[in-house]
This record gives structure tokens, sequence and C-alpha cells, in this order.
């Protein structure tokens, strides 16, 4: 399933996905909960989502610093 074209910006450089001008290339990105994010194993991301919520359930937050970026991995060399 694909959604509308999105611009997602990124200042975290050192990030695979990270690309000139401060944007992320990844094609899908999971943003969830920190609690969720230190919960799961980093190789937990986007096409785990399914499993996350029947596990877990909705994940809201308060503020944006209760969230993060699942879909970080760091550039290799």
């Amino acid at each position: 399933m694909s959604g509308p074209l999105l611009e997602v910006h990124c200042t975290v450089d050192n990030c695979q996905w990270w690309g000139e001008g401060n944007y992320c290339h990844a094609s899908v990105i999971l943003i969830t909960h920190d609690e969720i994010g230190e919960r799961y194993p980093d190789e937990f991301d986007a096409p785990e989502v399914k499993q996350i919520v029947s596990e877990s359930g909705e994940t809201p937050a308060e503020t944006c610093m209760d969230t993060c970026c699942k879909t970080f991995t760091p550039k290799q060399g």
C-alpha cells in the first residue's frame, strides 16, 4: 500500500536514509512512542507495525519528546 509522497526532513546525517538537503529517503518510516522503541530490537521497523500494535496497542504520546524514529539505521563505513 502506497501513500502520498511526503517530504520528511531529517538532520541525522549519520543515518543510511539521510540525503542531501536534510531529507529522509526511506520508503517507509515507523515513528512510535519511546517506550516501544526501547522494548523492541532495532530490527523492528515499519514492516512489523502490525505485530507491535497487536502486542502493545496504540501508543499515544504527550509531547514530541516521547517519540522516536525506529527507521534510523546508522550509515555503514
